[in-house]
């Protein structure tokens, strides 16, 4: 859950360093070019790169929908993972 939390917020942060990169490239890092940033934009392209982060992941899932989660045991002395058996 963690990796989902961060790789969203990784997504949403995108816009804002790569506003910053720019104005790191064109020498304007004054205080200024942050007060007329476009953050309007900014945000809500960063809301289409979460969104698309969210579909994106969705479907990169293979876990499917009638699945049981079979949780992390030991077996003779050996760690199994954790694992999604498929619905037969």
């Amino acid at each position: 859950m963690i990796r989902v939390l961060i790789t969203q917020v990784i997504l949403f942060l995108l816009p804002f360093l790569l506003y910053a990169g720019y104005l790191f490239l064109t020498q304007k890092l004054n205080r200024q070019a942050w007060i007329d940033a476009p953050r309007y934009w900014l945000i809500v392209t960063g809301l289409v790169f979460t969104l698309a982060g969210f579909l994106i992941m969705s479907q990169i899932n293979n876990n499917s929908p009638g699945g049981t989660y079979v949780p992390a045991h030991f077996d003779n002395g050996v760690v199994v993972p954790g694992e999604f058996k498929r619905a037969e």
